[in-house]
């Protein structure tokens, strides 16, 4: 029986990251995926949905058959890199459904064997999950992996869902020459955002065309107008048939297998990490994740730190935060400070055309530390991770005026704003 020291179930962003971390520890690896390489993130989450929005962004009304020729490339070189990255680090990559049979041995679908591990992590991820009113048919109900399959636009799109996938598909749709509605049960669209960026980018979404209807619930509703009703309310874990029931790994009342702050599982040689374990479901979050549970599997147990997580969602114009909203550092009864700056007001911005929207730091007043930010606008997305940093280690509105940015950048909106 073959023996290693780790085996992996799933090559999503957490599988991958997971295997190369315990080849770095000198470990020996075995990487078990059921379908194609690089789980949900490569293949029908993060990477071809960004090839869509910048795709939308840059050719609005183009045909969508030029779209899919440039994800389908897009996926395919980084496909070839990850597998060529496991070659090289001498990661075992096995491909077949597999089931966890006992604490230390896996069951081989494909070839009906069993190999053995010291300790296993679970990194299955997460599908689209549908309502219990509202089922995928996959021809007008769909799933967000269903839509990116389509070869023509809908003419007419309801959006159920205006959380981060929601918005992004919504926007890029749009952008394309469909008509876009998104139904939102929530009183805003992108609710786990401050309450200013998600009221910001609802006016820019209705500018654009965009019929949103908040507080809404879709439950009794006609929905016979629609060509196509897209579902985006969240995911479900893909668990069936993958641990023997004597193992009795608890799973949380939502349906995600349960950990601890070492993200071990209720058996102590079994770990999980990424979206099968629910909270953010975010692929750097799950990259973090499974970092750390192999460096608590074979170094020293270290608890999980969500306190210090960008967001980011790739609308247009972009969003980002990260740290304390306001309404969260107002609910803990911080002694804050906004300083607020609109992209209006940075040359760059005006080079892009992208004028609309702004930079909101939340700061401490007594310490004058950065304690967390919002960003609608321009690059939003690769901006936060400079306020991360700043967030991560306490830097104050001083240290980060005294850095120097290029001119013209946008990231000289960071100077502006605390010189303002």
């Amino acid at each position: 029986m073959e023996a290693y020291d780790l085996v992996v179930i799933g090559s999503g962003w957490a599988g991958f990251n997971a295997a190369l971390e315990a080849r770095k520890l000198g470990k020996s690896v075995c990487l078990v995926e059921k379908d194609q390489i690089g789980g949900t993130c490569l293949n029908c989450g993060c990477i071809p949905t960004k090839v869509l929005t910048h795709f939308a962004k840059e050719n609005p009304k183009q045909d969508i058959r030029l779209l899919k020729k440039e994800q389908e490339e897009t996926i395919s070189k980084l496909r070839n890199g990850i597998e060529f990255m496991l070659k090289s680090q001498k990661i075992d990559l096995v491909k077949s459904l597999a089931k966890v049979i006992s604490k230390n041995k896996i069951l081989i679908k494909e070839d009906n064997k069993e190999i053995e591990a010291k300790f296993i992590l679970i990194a299955v991820g997460a599908r689209p999950k549908d309502l219990p009113s509202l089922k995928f048919d996959h021809s007008r109900i769909l799933s967000s992996d269903d839509i990116l399959k389509l070869d023509s636009l809908p003419n007419s799109l309801l959006v159920i869902g205006g959380g981060v996938i929601g918005c992004e598909f919504a926007c890029a749709l749009n952008k394309l020459g469909a008509k876009v509605t998104i139904a939102e049960i929530m009183d805003r669209l992108v609710f786990m955002f401050d309450r200013d960026i998600s009221k910001k980018i609802e006016q820019v979404f209705k500018k654009s065309g965009v019929a949103i209807n908040t507080s809404y619930d879709i439950k009794d509703k006609d929905l016979s107008e629609y060509d196509k009703i897209l579902l985006c309310v969240g995911r479900k874990v893909n668990l069936e048939d993958l641990f023997n029931s004597n193992l009795n790994i608890e799973i949380t009342k939502e349906g995600f297998i349960k950990v601890d702050s070492n993200l071990k599982t209720s058996n102590s040689r079994i770990y999980a990490a990424g979206d099968c374990i629910g909270g953010l479901q975010l692929a750097h979050v799950a990259s973090y994740e499974a970092k750390l549970a192999v460096n608590n599997i074979f170094i020293e147990p270290r608890e999980v730190d969500y306190s210090v997580m960008p967001s980011s969602v790739f609308t247009s114009p972009e969003l980002a935060q990260v740290g304390m909203n306001e309404e969260m550092a107002k609910k803990q009864s911080k002694n804050i400070k906004i300083i607020k700056k609109p992209f209006s007001s940075i040359g760059m911005a005006h080079i892009f055309k992208e004028t609309d929207g702004f930079l909101k730091l939340i700061v401490d007043q007594d310490s004058d530390t950065i304690i967390g930010a919002g960003i609608i606008g321009p690059l939003a997305t690769e901006l936060i991770n400079t306020l991360t940093i700043a967030v991560k280690y306490n830097l104050t509105t001083k240290d980060l005026s005294d850095l120097i940015f290029a001119h013209p950048s946008i990231s000289e909106i960071f100077t502006e704003a605390i010189q303002s």
